[in-house]
């Protein structure tokens, strides 16, 4: 009587690692795009809420402000957002990073809009499709 031995074979488990770790190599760097993309996102999101926030100050004071706590605005987490101005009578300019982004995301209006459009939100490109959340308002 013959006994047959159950379980798999060296190859069969090397096959099965080597498909695994095809997927894992084609699957890390999406989702490591993805989560730029969600940062930048973020990004884009605040700068947007800023801008509603300066000209609603704006309207009330008629004048924009560098002082994130005079404005009804609250940051997301892991965002740390500048606002600088020239002259607050006439404009303004937002610059924002995530602490798990390389590259900022800024924004101006008015007189401190120069070379782009006043509200437009300008971040470098990453992986971002065309038609995407680029710019705008």
């Amino acid at each position: 009587m013959r006994r047959t031995k159950r379980g798999f074979t060296f190859i069969e488990l090397l096959t099965v690692m080597v498909v695994m770790g095809l997927l894992a190599g084609i699957g890390v760097p999406r989702f490591r795009n993805m989560k730029e993309r969600s940062y930048q996102a973020t990004l884009r999101s605040d700068l947007g809420t800023l801008r509603t926030a300066e000209e609603a100050y704006y309207a009330e004071n008629l004048r924009y402000t560098t002082d994130l706590s005079a404005l009804d605005f609250k940051r997301s987490s892991d965002v740390e957002i500048i606002i600088v101005s020239t002259d607050p009578l006439k404009g303004w300019s937002a610059l924002a990073r995530h602490a798990w982004l390389a590259t900022p995301c800024m924004t101006s209006s008015g007189a401190d809009a120069v070379g782009v459009e006043s509200g437009a939100i300008i971040c470098s490109n990453l992986a971002v499709p065309s038609g995407g959340a680029q710019g705008g308002r």
